[in-house]
């Protein structure tokens, strides 16, 4: 069996395609830039060069594949153009999904976010729950992009779409290696008690969840969440990093002044705080008040998490100190 992975130069296309190769799937990993997958490469995992961008190269990698896991999009990286994210996101997905069906691809699994949910602020959020747009490309674009795959598992095509929370882990970028820099840095900062809630989710318990998705034939037609089914607060999540850089303390921001900051009218709040304190939506996200159910991923395809976030973040740890991210007298 082969298997197309996009965005496999990825924290998550990455951990996926070396899980499916060492299961024994023939993987095609799509890359813009071939040199930044030699590790994969080297593990005999197919790098194709492409672009989310060029509608000839999703046709033409999907060559001879059975199923497609599309990991690849915008995240939210700045100095990118609206249009250009937009793109990537949502028109790219439609064109790979007429691939799929041209190619008679078997199995077709997306991967968005529970940003879907926009600011539904409900305790407990299943994937019954409304996906209304909110006016911010991240979360509308991804909401697009499931309408596509949707329309197309009505007209045939074995779709399933995976809803991760906030997946941290080794190779992790904006849930590992990037608080580790901004507490390096200085630059990020706890607002007010920062008793929101992160819906973590290890990479190994969501790769484990993606395989389910991958092959259970109950998963075809259904969205899931796929996290670690457990919350903690930011303010623990964050000091978890802190501590393994020696702090015992982060600087604070009031969150009043945060979420005022956070707003059109609040440019000068910026300036006074001296540093860039988070947009709108992650705003947000910093106060979320709910937890994602798993219950869904459970009953359906039997996934359990195995990997607790204590023991998650031991493993993340040891894998930070490994890359050089932690100084040797730096102690968790």
């Amino acid at each position: 069996m082969r298997i197309l992975i996009t965005g496999v130069t990825g924290f998550i296309g990455g951990h996926l395609a070396e899980r499916l190769n060492g299961a024994g799937w023939a993987v095609r990993g799509l890359a813009r830039a071939p040199e930044h997958a030699a590790a994969l490469a080297a593990q005999d995992i197919e790098i194709v060069q492409g672009s989310l961008l060029d509608r000839g190269s999703l046709a033409s990698c999907m060559y001879a594949c059975d199923a497609v896991i599309h990991a690849g999009a915008w995240t939210g990286t700045p100095g990118v153009p609206e249009d250009e994210a937009w793109t990537t996101n949502v028109a790219a997905t439609g064109w790979l999904l007429e691939a799929a069906r041209q190619a008679r691809i078997s199995r077709f699994v997306y991967l968005s976010s529970v940003a879907a949910y926009g600011v539904n602020r409900a305790p407990v959020i299943d994937e019954t729950a409304r996906t209304p747009l909110v006016g911010q490309l991240y979360p509308d674009s991804k909401i697009a992009a499931e309408t596509l795959v949707r329309g197309a598992g009505e007209q045939g095509l074995a779709t399933t779409i995976v809803r991760p929370a906030s997946t941290y882990g080794p190779r992790g970028g904006a849930w590992t290696i990037g608080p580790i820099e901004q507490i390096k840095a200085g630059s990020l900062v706890l607002l007010g008690k920062d008793e929101g809630l992160v819906n973590t989710g290890y990479i190994e318990n969501f790769v484990n969840g993606v395989l389910l998705a991958l092959s259970s034939p109950a998963a075809v037609g259904e969205t899931f969440n796929i996290c670690d089914g457990v919350t903690t607060t930011y303010r623990d999540f964050y000091m978890r990093y802190a501590a393994m850089l020696g702090k015992a303390s982060l600087p604070t921001v009031p969150a009043f002044l945060a979420r005022g900051a956070a707003t059109s009218p609040g440019r000068w709040l910026r300036r006074l705080m001296g540093k860039q304190p988070p947009g709108p939506w992650s705003v947000h996200f910093r106060f979320n008040p709910s937890r994602f159910s798993i219950d869904k991923a459970s009953r359906l395809l039997g996934y359990t998490p195995s990997i607790s976030l204590d023991e998650g973040m031991r493993r993340t740890e040891a894998w930070l100190r490994d890359a050089g991210y932690l100084a040797a007298g730096e102690t968790g």
